[in-house]
């Protein structure tokens, strides 16, 4: 059930902040403003500097009021999937009204009932999303108010994070001149915004190209079953053509971005661009594959890293195969050489509001829409959840559930930077007449998503 109103989105990443305004009206969304802004104060998608991001996240906000003609005064946050971890759990109490009819307080209750989990000192409840209710011996129920009954059970999903993680992103949304509407666990947003209802049930794996971290999400059953973090991303792609041609950074990703092919078989031997090299005083020609190969070697790196985990969780053979967005995925043949890695169908997703066709925007779109589709037994949740300080908090140990099947494997490293030295070797193709010529192919991919 949409919610009409206005609603905020805001997606921090490590290289971007994005903001954007929405109205829902009849259940139908429009897009009033957006921004995006360079982001501060964030490393692998977790904030770093309290102060600096907050100023980095004012100025995005403030790109987006005059953007939308309203004033911004709370947003919905995504909740990078760093550390997440999920298990189940389960609530019961009895109705204790006379008429034994269920209320919203005896939906409240059986909820709050839940949240007293057991957990770590350092881990804190985001989220608890109900899977089903019994009333009495009777499963299955959506929505148990109006129903009459004796006992009332929840069963659901329990979603924790790590507590310093949520106090900084709190603390520095709040420095920024916001409050936090809703904490949206992002990999399930994205999961419930990208795919399509038989793409969530029969399962589907979402990969987030973004600047500083690649994120994976698995979806079965209408469920996020397995979420994992690689910390290399668009920027490491940067950095790799930055490097192999010694050339500055702002140059390297404009070459990534209007010149770039992450698959060197689209590419072509005789079309050339001129690089500014360190320490030459005249440019040097580069050819476009050999700037593809660059470009191939990185993602390809990633790639395998997430077919790896995804082969030994058992989620690659997922009947939906695989689903590219964010900012890495916008650069051309990314489809194609995910295709050979994977083995398996894979599709670019665009978003289809008009003004913001960019796979890069499908994350904060996706935090909006989620927020707006909350129906009142999700609220009544997310409230419960948000007024129990004391019960999010408690501290009691408790064996950690992962959202795969042998366990997520968050794969978090904080190794810096390292180059990728073994490029692929693609033999040369002479039939490069009978290619689009660059700038045709960019401008037709580009402009599709920017209508």
């Amino acid at each position: 059930m949409v919610r009409d109103g206005f609603f905020t989105g805001l997606d921090i990443g490590s290289s971007s902040i994005k903001v954007l305004v929405a109205e829902f009206v009849n259940g139908e969304l429009n897009i009033i403003g957006v921004s995006n802004a360079k982001s501060a104060g964030v490393k692998d998608g977790i904030i770093i500097n309290i102060e600096v991001a907050a100023s980095a996240i004012r100025k995005a906000l403030k790109e987006a009021e005059e953007k939308a003609g309203v004033a911004i005064d709370k947003v919905s946050v995504g909740l990078p999937a760093n550390l997440l971890q999920i298990e189940p759990a389960q609530g019961m109490i009895p109705v204790t009204s006379n008429s034994q009819e269920i209320t919203d307080q005896d939906v409240d209750n059986v909820i709050k009932s839940s949240l007293t989990k057991n957990m770590t000192p350092e881990r804190e409840i985001v989220a608890f999303v109900p899977e089903e209710f019994m009333v009495d011996s009777f499963a299955g129920i959506k929505d148990p108010r109006g129903m009459m009954g004796i006992r009332l059970e929840v069963h659901g999903l329990l979603y924790t994070g790590p507590k310093t993680i949520l106090h900084n992103l709190r603390k520095t949304v709040s420095q920024a001149g916001v409050a936090v509407d809703n904490i949206i666990i992002s990999p399930l947003a994205i999961g419930q915004y990208v795919l399509n209802e038989g793409e969530r049930e029969f399962g589907t794996t979402v990969i987030d190209l973004g600047g500083g971290q690649t994120t994976v999400a698995c979806v079965s059953n209408q469920k996020l079953v397995y979420t994992n973090v690689y910390q290399e991303g668009g920027d490491y792609v940067t950095k790799d053509i930055s490097k192999v041609l010694t050339t500055s950074q702002s140059i390297a990703e404009n070459l990534k971005y209007n010149f770039g092919i992450a698959y060197p078989a689209l590419a072509s031997h005789k079309e050339t661009m001129q690089v500014d090299v360190i320490g030459e005083s005249s440019p040097k020609d580069i050819t476009e594959v050999h700037l593809s190969e660059i470009i191939a070697a990185r993602l390809q790196h990633i790639l395998d890293r997430v077919k790896q985990d995804l082969d030994r969780t058992h989620n690659l053979d997922l009947p939906g195969g695989i689903v590219l967005i964010g900012g890495g995925a916008t650069i051309p043949g990314v489809v194609e050489l995910a295709q050979d890695v994977f083995n398996r169908p894979v599709k670019l997703y665009v978003p289809n509001q008009i003004g913001i066709r960019n796979p890069a925007f499908a994350h904060v779109i996706s935090i909006v829409e989620y927020a707006g589709n909350m129906d009142d037994i999700e609220q009544i949740a997310q409230a419960a959840v948000n007024g129990e300080e004391y019960l999010r908090s408690k501290p009691i140990d408790v064996p950690n559930y992962r959202p795969a099947p042998q366990g997520s494997n968050q794969q978090i490293d904080d190794n810096p930077y390292v180059a990728v030295d073994d490029m692929p070797n693609y033999a040369a193709n002479d039939d490069d007449d009978n290619r689009q010529k660059l700038g045709d192919k960019v401008r037709g991919i580009f402009g599709s998503m920017f209508e």
